[in-house]
């Protein structure tokens, strides 16, 4: 029932996160869309599945491309959030990407989410 449910979306979520971690920084958007769509397929993971997601990819060396990542994630119905946000500048932070964290700041703009203290002070 429901919990197997959990345990697919895991499991989809961690292969997923292998091959998302294999493309690094350089991940084009049409790529990424690629490997979401192969594994997504018609289901729509719950908001705590794409934060796990994003948080294990923060550690991912080389770092993905969390800018591609969101507006992948947001043609895919996933909802956008200044906490998926938060995480994923987080992460750029981490890698020293500051063109990609700024990058995010704009497609927070164009889809009318509003940052927080914790957007900006990540």
């Amino acid at each position: 029932g429901l919990r197997c449910q959990a345990c697919s979306i895991r499991r989809m979520l961690d292969q997923l996160y292998r091959e998302l971690e294999c493309l690094g920084s350089a991940a084009e958007v049409g790529h990424i869309g690629t490997i979401l769509d192969r594994h997504l397929r018609n289901s729509v993971p719950d908001s705590s599945s794409v934060k796990r997601l994003l948080s294990k990819l923060g550690t991912s060396k080389p770092p993905i491309n969390f800018a591609n990542l969101l507006v992948c994630l947001q043609h895919r119905n996933i909802e956008q959030n200044s906490h998926l946000a938060s995480i994923a500048i987080t992460s750029c932070r981490k890698c020293c990407e500051w063109g990609i964290a700024l990058s995010i700041l704009v497609e927070m703009a164009s889809a009318h989410v509003e940052p927080d203290a914790i957007t900006y002070n990540a």
